[in-house]
């Protein structure tokens, strides 16, 4: 039960936000595609120094 409440779980973010990709697509030009690049690397990058500071 808990592996197919996983999977099923999984498979319905998929498709919803394959969806919500789809529908939105033409509202995402190269220069907001950009921005939104920019802001998830901070964002990883972010963490990523958080992780090496706790682990000090």
């Amino acid at each position: 039960m808990l592996v197919a409440g996983v999977f099923l779980g999984s498979a319905l973010w998929w498709l919803v936000l394959s969806a919500g990709v789809s529908r939105f697509r033409s509202r995402f030009t190269r220069p907001v595609m950009r921005r939104v690049n920019r802001l998830a690397g901070a964002v990883v990058v972010a963490f990523g120094l958080l992780a090496i500071r706790s682990a000090l």
